[in-house]
């Protein structure tokens, strides 16, 4: 542990869709701090001028955020903190703001000549147009994570209901085409990339049942793709953590189609942390238990 970082302010919890994940991985990373000596105290920003009041009291070396989705990882608290003065784990407003919007995201990555999913975004219901959609389709809300807010659509009938669920979500929703292949995320730790994460699901897609809920997921790390493929993929999300501008731990999530081209479909600026979470596990495959994970994180950006 190094001297300066003594008192760690623990952010979790939050007023997001993904409140509920956030204190898994809150609760998590607790464990490792205190097992690793800091001195910490947890905040929950779900009462903004108590958390503000009480953070200020407390006067941490470092604030350590493990909140997700809206609120956590759109740059909303990292402005505060940069208001009050207080270092903080992982990627900027900028970086957070850009990342969380999956749109602007692909834009960016895309302008940059990093594959993404061909898609269009709609701003009202009016927009959709069934007649123009290659079905099947994948529906998004545009700033929602953990795969709230996803839908994969085989028919105009699901196709409208998926928008129409999409907006009570998020004002700007995405379509975009359906890559047939298999789903890897790749962890960039301080500037590093970590060994790549497959992800098989036996039924449906990784939503948010199979993300935190499910059992019937089967994790492979490091994947076994070529050796070529994986290295750019490896590259790729190097490339599109610098582009975006990230610090610390993100997650960077793929989907390789049958010729083997990787696409890039999101950056997560702030991974999730519990027991099923896909960090962790690539972090393990390269040779980083979670304390080691938890440690890097606090101390890097």
């Amino acid at each position: 542990m190094l001297n300066e970082i003594k008192k760690v302010a623990l952010i979790y919890g939050g007023n997001s869709s993904e409140r509920e994940i956030s204190i898994k991985s809150g609760k998590q990373v607790e464990k490792a701090l205190k097992e690793l000596g800091y001195q910490i105290q947890v905040f929950d920003p779900i009462e903004p001028e108590k958390f503000i009041k009480e953070i200020k009291e407390f006067e941490p070396d470092k604030a350590f955020i493990v909140l997700h989705g809206k609120g956590g990882e759109d740059g909303t608290i990292q402005g505060v903190l940069d208001f009050l003065n207080i270092p903080y784990t992982g990627s900027g407003v900028k970086a957070s703001a850009v990342a969380m919007d999956k749109a602007l995201t692909k834009d960016i990555l895309k302008s940059h000549n990093i594959p993404v999913p061909e898609g269009i975004v709609l701003f009202n219901k009016d927009q959709l147009n069934t007649q123009q959609i290659k079905l099947p389709a994948v529906v998004k809300a545009n700033s929602e994570g953990s795969s709230i807010g996803v839908y994969i659509v085989k028919t105009k009938e699901e196709l409208i209901e998926a928008v129409e669920k999409a907006f009570q979500l998020d004002n700007k929703v995405i379509i975009e085409q359906f890559i047939e292949g298999r789903e890897l995320t790749v962890g960039v730790l301080n500037g590093k990339p970590l060994e790549i994460v497959e992800i098989i699901v036996k039924e449906g897609f990784y939503d948010f049942e199979n993300k935190y809920i499910s059992d019937q997921i089967e994790y492979v790390c490091p994947a076994k793709i070529d050796q070529k493929v994986y290295k750019t993929m490896q590259e790729l999300a190097l490339y599109g953590y610098n582009i975006i501008g990230c610090k610390g731990a993100v997650r960077v999530d793929f989907m390789l189609d049958k010729e083997m081209r990787p696409y890039v479909l999101e950056i997560n600026t702030i991974p999730g942390m519990t027991d099923h979470s896909l960090l962790p596990k690539a972090a393990k495959a390269s040779g980083i238990n979670f304390h080691q994970l938890v440690e890097a994180i606090l101390q890097g950006g």
